[in-house]
């Protein structure tokens, strides 16, 4: 497991939606999520992807099909993992 979470803000929830499935057909693994609190980034939705080497892949594919992105952003993953386990 990735100590680090990857992030691709998006300008609206549209674009979002269309580079989400635009990505996922070309193999990037991802999917739509509210965007962290600490990002402090104005669009409600930021789409999380799982392995750093498709950034450059997910910039191409954006640049492609003209969906504009404001940018990446990664932080470290601090999710617990006993959050829902129950003993």
């Amino acid at each position: 497991m990735s100590n680090r979470k990857y992030y691709v803000f998006m300008p609206k929830a549209a674009d979002a939606m269309a580079l989400l499935q635009n990505i996922k057909e070309k193999g990037v693994e991802s999917t739509l999520v509210p965007t962290p609190r600490e990002a402090d980034h104005c669009c409600g939705v930021s789409i999380l992807y799982y392995n750093p080497l498709d950034k450059e892949k997910i910039r191409s594919i954006a640049l492609e099909e003209e969906i504009s992105i404001d940018g990446f952003w990664d932080m470290e993953n601090k999710d617990n993992p006993n959050r829902n386990r129950f003993l």
